[in-house]
């Protein structure tokens, strides 16, 4: 995975990967196909995990509210500093295989469905709970927060320091209340 998102799929070489995966050319052959479907399983297993890290953020408080706050806050840390330069592998994956690799966009559609599918449901339990308002578009707003999320990001990439991002977050976050 780390070969492929400091590099890129096209820049990745074979060396590359044997070397940062610590396997001979006799090994990878016999553990996958070839170049593509190592990218596809480090894409998949990357989108697994950040599925799984933000459901159980998601799920962590008793507030639905202060949540969804603390899921978005989180990105404070990968949207700026040294891990903000690095940018997000499926922000890299799209921007350097789409709209032509289908299956990449498959997975990086699905992952966002996925996401908004977490945040709206949590907006959901949130409006039940009274602690935002009923007449919020809970897939509309969650869509909002999956988009918030990659452009902060992106903006990450670009060198946005952390106070930036944080304003960012608190000024997306108003609409809860």
């Amino acid at each position: 995975m780390d070969v492929f998102w400091d590099r890129g799929y096209h820049d990745a070489s074979l060396p590359d990967l044997l070397e940062g995966m610590d396997l001979s050319r006799g090994s990878f052959y016999k553990a996958f196909a070839d170049k593509r479907g190592v990218y596809l399983r480090a894409l998949d297993a990357y989108i697994e995990d950040a599925i799984r890290t933000v459901g159980e953020t998601l799920r962590s408080n008793p507030s639905p509210k202060a949540a969804i706050r603390e899921a978005f806050s989180q990105q404070v840390h990968f949207s700026s500093g040294k891990e903000g330069l690095r940018g997000c592998f499926v922000v890299l994956a799209a921007v350097e295989m789409l709209p032509g690799d289908e299956e990449v966009s498959a997975r990086i559609s699905r992952l966002f469905r996925r996401l908004q599918d977490l945040y709206a449901a949590t907006i959901i339990r949130a409006q039940a709970a009274g602690e935002i308002d009923s007449g919020l578009d809970e897939r509309a707003f969650a869509r909002f927060l999956v988009c918030q999320i990659q452009g902060m990001r992106v903006l990450g990439k670009a060198g946005a320091d952390r106070e930036e991002t944080r304003a960012m977050i608190d000024l997306a976050l108003k609409v809860l209340g």
